[in-house]
């Protein structure tokens, strides 16, 4: 995956995108094998060229495998991982909650519900692992929290009180 110019813009400090923004995916393809050596397998997307990506980050999103009817929870980082010298270019990381089985070669359709920071060089893997403990939590958090109160319509597709529109089948 090549390096691209950031898809979103800044507004007051903070990020919005706009409707095609929030939705991406890709196929899961291997990475290092450091996330789950890290304590958070993830799934590495392979995202197709001219596919809008956020900027780089960590982000709430919601997901769908395939086209299975099932909305997962997921935490997601983009970037180029500089905590780790040896990457060059920009991935898309996936840790899918609650979720323990082989995604290679599947299809993933994300959805972003917020974005909880930005990327950050760690001193220690120690730090790390702190940091994506939080980011994990807050994720959970943001996700159960619109679960509970849907918004009549949101730019990411949920409609009709909170009901994932298929992007794919």
């Amino acid at each position: 995956m090549s390096r691209r110019s950031s898809s979103t813009r800044a507004d007051s400090g903070t990020s919005s995108m706009d409707e095609r923004e929030r939705g991406f995916g890709g196929r899961v393809v291997h990475g290092h094998g450091r996330g789950r050596i890290l304590g958070f397998p993830t799934a590495n997307l392979a995202v197709e060229p001219g596919e809008p990506v956020p900027e780089d980050g960590v982000y709430a999103c919601r997901l769908w495998i395939g086209t299975e009817p099932e909305q997962l929870g997921a935490t997601i980082s983009i970037g180029d991982n500089p905590t780790f010298g040896d990457v060059h270019d920009r991935r898309v990381e996936v840790y899918v909650h609650d979720l323990d089985r082989d995604l290679y070669g599947s299809d993933i359709r994300l959805e972003v519900a917020v974005r909880l920071r930005g990327m950050v060089r760690f001193t220690s893997l120690e730090e790390l692992i702190r940091q994506t403990e939080s980011d994990v939590v807050a994720s959970r958090a943001v996700l159960a929290a619109q679960a509970r109160h849907p918004l009549p319509w949101h730019p990411s597709g949920l409609e009709d009180g909170g009901a994932p529109r298929r992007t794919r089948s």
